[in-house]
């Protein structure tokens, strides 16, 4: 696979070729070109044993005196497999840090000068997903490092098809489109050597068509990121709260 989506890059041809589902009379495609590319990102994602990156994100969300707003966000990322992880958040929220150190996740308000410490699994998959259903909190793009991604995303959605190569901030990307009845995704997925991922856009349709948009900037690939980067140090003054269950 690795072969033949690797010389399909090479010459810039591209096969329509697409596998076809069959669902109560209803036909859904699956474009084996997209699937290709997302596996392509998904394995070099895989190999890599640390990484940094940052990612700029857009949110509608609904405000009860003027509808529909947007909210901006921006995230550091730091992480080393399988057990490492730091992000720096900011946004409406205010600037916060989540250190993740292989046993325990904490989580620091800058603003506030507060934190809490919480046991966490042994890796940071299984983190993400504790904390998520635990406290409610998200990690973003996240989804993009589970190994079963391009899985996920052929089980989701009905539709996976390949839309062509499209420019994204003066960078050449492949740009593929899942669709289902409740959600649509958009992924541009950067045309060079490593196939990483530069943009997605969520659109929910069953929410007036909110979007969800995130870029990614900044790639650092398998840097030397110390241990101590990811122990917290309370600063002076910090007061230690507890996280509510959702």
């Amino acid at each position: 696979m690795k072969k033949l989506l690797f010389s399909l890059l090479l010459s810039g041809i591209f096969l329509s070729v697409s596998a076809q589902e069959y669902e109560n009379d209803t036909i859904y495609k699956k474009d084996t070109v997209a699937v290709m590319i997302l596996q392509r990102m998904s394995d070099v994602i895989g190999d890599l044993t640390s990484v940094s990156f940052s990612l700029s994100t857009s949110n509608d969300v609904d405000n009860y005196e003027y509808g529909v707003i947007k909210q901006f966000g921006r995230d550091e990322v730091y992480m080393v497999g399988p057990d490492k992880m730091l992000v720096h958040a900011y946004g409406y929220k205010g600037h916060r840090g989540y250190w993740y150190n292989g046993e325990t996740i904490t989580y620091y308000s800058f603003d506030e000068n507060n934190y809490a410490i919480v046991p966490a699994p042994d890796n940071i998959i299984a983190t993400i997903d504790s904390v998520h259903n635990n406290y409610g909190i998200d990690f973003p793009a996240a989804d993009f490092f589970y190994p079963t991604f391009t899985a996920d995303v052929l089980d989701y959605f009905d539709d996976v098809i390949f839309l062509g190569k499209k420019m994204v901030d003066s960078e050449e990307c492949f740009h593929i489109l899942a669709t289902n009845e409740d959600m649509s995704a958009q992924f541009w997925i950067a045309n060079d050597a490593f196939n990483l991922p530069k943009k997605f856009v969520l659109t929910y349709k069953n929410k007036g068509n909110k979007q969800y948009e995130s870029t990614f900037s900044n790639w650092n690939l398998n840097p030397d990121l110390p241990n101590s980067v990811f122990n917290f140090l309370p600063p002076p003054q910090a007061a230690e709260i507890f996280l509510m269950p959702k």
